[in-house]
């Protein structure tokens, strides 16, 4: 396949050359399948051996040539000439600049531990607010039910019976926006106390 590629700086390896097989290493019993290739596991096995650390001085020469014929059961196939600089500059390269290369993180507007400590304090007041307030509308809430009860026993049959069905109607609405409010504030507490928890781990 790598055959095809033409964009430049590119350095290219593959399992085998032309015609030949990739053979896989061992199967999983269990799942009954081939897990790993020979050619995937050798690499893996330098890269755990001769790679300590990020600084590496190990070059993809080295690597290329760990290929063991033998091991893999075929040729391994590397492409150089897409490379700036050829082969010679390709097998200098160090390998961590492909693999375990570490990028820098810029954090903007970095606070430190007692300030997120306390911009969490002053959203989980926040928060204590809202829940007070759905609780007091809630109150509220069973306050008009009780005057609407009484209403209802104080007014003629004829007049209960409608009252009673827009009374109904009104509980019913007041109700369901009771239960949205108290919910979101529930949804809100747990998402703050995830967050929470994360930031002090």
């Amino acid at each position: 396949m790598y055959g095809q590629f033409y964009t430049p700086n590119i350095i290219a390896t593959g399992s085998s050359a032309l015609h030949q097989s990739s053979y896989s290493h061992h199967a999983d019993q269990d799942v009954g399948v081939a897990v790993i290739d020979r050619w995937t596991y050798y690499n893996l096995e330098f890269l755990e051996q001769q790679i300590g650390s990020t600084s590496s001085n190990v070059t993809l020469g080295q690597l290329f040539d760990s290929y063991d014929p033998v091991k893999v059961h075929s040729d391994a196939g590397i492409r150089y000439d897409l490379f700036s600089g050829g082969e010679a500059e390709a097998r200098n390269r160090k390998v961590v600049d492909f693999f375990g290369n570490v990028q820098g993180v810029e954090v903007d507007d970095a606070k430190t531990g007692e300030d997120s400590l306390a911009e969490w304090k002053a959203d989980l007041l926040a928060l204590k607010a809202l829940m007070e307030k759905s609780r007091d509308m809630m109150q509220e809430l069973n306050n008009v039910t009780a005057d609407v009860e009484f209403a209802e026993a104080t007014v003629a049959p004829s007049q209960a019976e409608e009252h009673a069905f827009g009374t109904a109607k009104l509980l019913d609405q007041a109700s369901t926006w009771g239960k949205q409010a108290i919910g979101g504030a529930a949804l809100l507490a747990l998402g703050a106390l995830w967050t929470l928890s994360s930031v002090l781990d």
